[in-house]
């Protein structure tokens, strides 16, 4: 399994664990450490790995497909989309610029309003000395 041998679940961030996995995938495949056509654990691997239901980790995959992250090629496995299968602007997206899009996306599920989320990155950098 590799990079996600040390991925730990924080079962009380208040972030579902699906999304805990589907955000640590996708930080994986931007910064490098997955590359295109790189082969992911199975489904059923990574629940038992991880300890979790294979449903969770399905649904973090399936999102992950939907979102062109991945392929799922029937009989062969799960594996890394080919830049081009990504679109333009994500397969030129830092990987700072993916986990500020996933940050995004789940405040925004969660109901958040932008500047909400905007205000909250603020009071977040303002207290940055005690994150240290």
């Amino acid at each position: 399994m590799g990079v996600l041998e040390s991925f730990a679940i924080d079962h009380n961030s208040g972030l579902p664990v699906w999304i805990q996995i589907k955000n640590r995938i996708a930080y994986l495949i931007g910064s490098g450490a997955f590359v295109p056509g790189d082969r992911l654990p199975t489904v059923r691997a990574l629940a038992v790995d991880l300890d979790i239901s294979y449903n969770t980790v399905n649904r973090a995959y399936m999102d992950l497909e939907r979102e062109g992250y991945i392929s799922t090629r029937k009989g062969r496995g799960t594996f890394v989309a080919e830049r081009h299968d990504l679109g333009a602007h994500t397969a030129s997206d830092s990987p700072i610029e993916l986990v500020i899009d996933d940050m995004i996306r789940v405040c925004s599920n969660a109901g958040l309003a932008d500047d909400d989320i905007v205000a909250m990155v603020q009071a977040r950098l303002a207290h940055r000395d005690f994150m240290r």
